[in-house]
This record gives C-alpha cells, sequence and structure tokens, in this order.
C-alpha cells in the first residue's frame, strides 16, 4: 500500500475533469432495483432505494419519481435522446448537476442540501456548452433525519446487496459492534489493500465514475475511487458517511475525501492519503456526495 503525498497531487487529475462545465459525469450502472424486482443474494440489512410510483412527475420522456424523498433521495430517467441529458438537483440558490442516460432506467440522485421546496431539472444539450429544459418537477422535502441522505447508493456511489465492496464489508466487520469499531476497520482495510492507480489520473476521461466491482478487482485507484470504496462499505453498515469534493491546503489543490457519522457529530477521513501531511482544517468542502 503506497501511503505518500506524491499520489495525492495526481488525484487533482481526475476530480478537476470531474468539475469541468456541469459536472460532467455519467454512470450507465445506476440502474435502480425496483421494488418488485429479483431479491438479491445475502442476509444483508442494506437499504436499496425504491421507485414505487406513489409519487411521480412525468413529461417529454423524463420520469421523476420522488415517492421516497422523505428518505433523502429522487430517481430520475429519460427516454432516448438525440443529445446529452443532464439532471439538476435545486434547492434555492444551491444546485448540483450531473450525467443522466437516455436509456429510461432509473438513476437515483441524492438530496442533500437539507430539508425544503426542491426543483428537479432534465436539460437537453443545445450545442457547446449550453442545455436547454426538456422537464421540471418541484416538490417539498421534509427528512426526520437529514443524515439519512448518505446511508443510500446514488450516482457517485452505487452498489446493490450484491456488490463485492458490500460483502467485504459484512466479512470485515464480523463480530463489531459499535460505529467506531466498524469505521476503524475499514478504513484500515481501505488504506492497506488499496494502491493509488497514477495511470489512470494520468489518463481519465471527463465523466469518469467510480464502478466498485472494478475497484474491488484491481484494488486500485484514484482518491475518487478511494471515497466511493469507502463510503458505500460504511453505508452499508448503516454509517452515514460522505464522498466530498473540495480544496486543500496548502497546495490549493482539489481533492476527494470522506466524512463520517459517529457519536453524534461529522469526522474527517481521507483514505486516500492516510493523513499524512494535513489536518482537518486544511481542507474546504465545496459539494458532498
Amino acid at each position: 500500500m503506497m501511503r505518500k503525498i506524491g499520489r495525492f497531487t495526481a488525484c487533482i487529475l481526475l476530480v478537476v475533469s470531474m468539475l469541468v462545465g456541469l459536472c460532467s459525469c455519467s454512470c450507465s450502472k445506476t440502474t435502480v432495483i425496483d421494488s418488485d424486482g429479483s431479491t438479491p443474494s445475502g442476509d444483508y440489512k442494506v437499504l436499496i432505494p425504491e421507485t414505487p410510483g406513489t409519487v411521480v412527475y412525468s413529461g417529454e420522456g423524463v420520469t421523476i419519481d420522488a415517492s421516497n424523498v422523505k428518505d433523502g433521495y429522487v430517481a430520475v430517467k429519460c427516454e432516448a435522446k438525440q443529445n446529452k441529458v443532464k439532471a439538476q438537483v435545486m434547492l434555492d440558490d444551491h444546485s448540483y448537476n450531473y450525467d443522466l442516460t437516455t436509456d429510461n432506467q432509473y438513476e437515483i440522485f441524492p438530496l442533500q442540501m437539507g430539508n425544503g421546496k426542491y426543483k428537479v431539472r432534465v436539460l437537453e444539450n443545445a450545442g457547446g456548452t449550453s442545455y436547454t429544459p426538456l422537464y421540471q418537477a418541484e416538490f417539498d422535502v421534509t427528512m426526520d433525519d437529514t443524515n439519512r441522505v448518505f446511508v443510500y447508493p446514488s450516482q457517485y456511489v452505487w452498489y446493490t446487496n450484491e456488490t463485492s465492496a458490500v460483502q467485504k464489508s459484512y466479512e470485515i466487520c464480523s463480530g463489531l459492534s459499535s460505529d467506531k469499531e466498524k469505521v476503524d476497520a475499514i478504513y484500515d482495510w481501505v488504506v492497506d489493500n488499496m494502491t493509488y492507480d497514477k495511470e489512470l489520473a494520468a489518463n481519465v476521461q471527463s465523466g469518469y465514475l467510480p464502478d466498485l466491482e472494478v475497484t474491488m478487482q484491481t484494488k486500485k485507484g484514484i482518491c475518487f475511487d478511494y471515497c466511493a470504496l469507502f463510503s458505500a462499505m460504511l453505508r452499508a453498515q448503516g454509517i452515514p458517511t460522505k464522498l466530498v469534493i473540495g480544496k486543500v491546503q496548502p497546495e490549493g489543490i482539489t481533492h476527494s475525501w470522506s466524512q463520517v457519522y459517529i457519536d453524534g457529530k461529522w469526522e474527517w477521513k481521507d483514505t486516500t492519503m492516510d493523513g499524512k501531511g494535513h489536518k482537518e482544517s486544511d481542507y474546504t468542502m465545496e459539494k458532498e456526495y
């Protein structure tokens, strides 16, 4: 396991490309398992999004399922379009933008900005960096626990009961009782088993998203992969975990790290750097997923 500061600089190549334009990220693997779909194997109590269709908005080939916004997520799908399509999730003056596949399969997006009246828009590329609205819906979100957002999979941190990272998390946490013990054990496993992928960092394309099965098979990745893996393993244990993107000082570079909710407070974790050379006050969050 490499624990060198040098790999940190390479990490910005990935995250900077992620933030180009309208946060150009896409994923074809985030199809939700419908509530009437197949039953995954394993005796895991993993929270998986559902699309029961009790609250649905639709038009122009777009469907927005807001049935479970109380749990901190919304599902969006779009029929085939000629041009690239994006989903935009907004609350007041804050917004998150995602690439949206046009295979008419639901993708899951977090409602991480807290309670309030959300607007979800789907936009189609009109040439260059210009997008025109296809369809939008507005709905009120009231969550009893806003941390619940971060115990479900979503586009950036996608997994199901059958994902090998989920199975590994249960293996690692077997016999452990407290959240702190589980966080420490999973943190140590990620740090000790993952190797930073300099080649991927040098060649990563805009729109890259982690594939947890690939990460588990290769045991390699960049900061984005480390955080997605760490988040998935902890969320599978019911522990709220944020994948965070922001800046780190004194270098002023873009990086991805984690925030984990333990014993009533959020704690900073950086599996990529393994806490070497920086302290929490060096980190400034820009986005959280």
